[in-house]
């Protein structure tokens, strides 16, 4: 099976480290319940298992990860309630980044949102969940780095360290659920917005493109806790 991670340079290693793990939540390559035994991921990273522990445990007080042992940590499974306490956050802290960056965006940053856009909708019609969380990631950070504020974007980061497991398995579950908006039409009102440097159009249209698979991950997640709760049951 092909590692989520890749082996990294022992150059400052337990930041590499961290930093690895981390996109790889962010990308998705994790899925929720998924444990990390740190002797077997420093053996993927190529590294001892020091720099995987320290990187794991910054992870775990981020609350991206869950420790269960010692020796194992796990990605939080899915749960109803985290989901609507990291969507909540992240509306706000989205809405305020948006809200800046409307100011800021230029005609040349318009054209590459288009472009990035453009690769999240073919993504989107073909189903592939690791290209449309990547390049929906590309498309919304492309936005947020120009409120020009380092501290906020860290906070963002990292609730879609958090979200991106999330978003994996109901991208991979979403094939037989389409019954929500689609994300590149609420992508095309956000760059009208920014094209008109209008930035309460622009608070409006992010809030809206968060929402719009809102209800359909809320049964996802409804769903998935009533097949838990049979299972504990039989």
């Amino acid at each position: 099976m092909k590692s989520p991670i890749k082996p990294v340079d022992r150059t400052n290693l337990a930041s590499r480290v961290y930093s690895e793990i981390r996109e790889s939540l962010i990308a998705g390559r994790y899925l929720p319940s998924h444990r990390l035994r740190i002797s077997e991921t420093a053996q993927m990273l190529g590294t001892s298992d020091t720099p995987v522990r320290e990187a794991l445990l910054r992870l775990v007080s981020e609350h991206a990860l869950e420790m269960e042992t010692a020796k194992q940590i796990a990605v939080p499974a899915l749960g109803l309630a985290r989901y609507v306490e990291i969507r909540t956050v992240r509306l706000a802290l989205e809405s305020a980044a948006v809200e800046i960056a409307a100011t800021n965006i230029g005609p040349k940053d318009l054209a590459d949102l288009a472009r990035i856009n453009k690769k999240f909708t073919q993504a989107e019609a073909s189903h592939n969940a690791e290209q449309q969380l990547r390049y929906n990631r590309e498309f919304h950070f492309g936005i947020y780095s120009h409120c020009r504020l380092p501290t906020l974007l860290a906070m963002i980061e990292n609730m879609w360290t958090s979200m991106g497991p999330i978003l994996r398995a109901f991208y991979e579950n979403e094939r037989t659920d389409r019954s929500y908006d689609q994300g590149h039409n609420q992508h095309d009102l956000l760059l009208e917005a920014l094209e008109w440097h209008d930035a309460s159009a622009a608070v409006e249209a992010v809030r809206a493109d968060m929402m719009s698979a809102a209800p359909a991950i809320e049964r996802f997640l409804r769903a998935h806790e009533a097949s838990q709760e049979l299972k504990s049951a039989a």
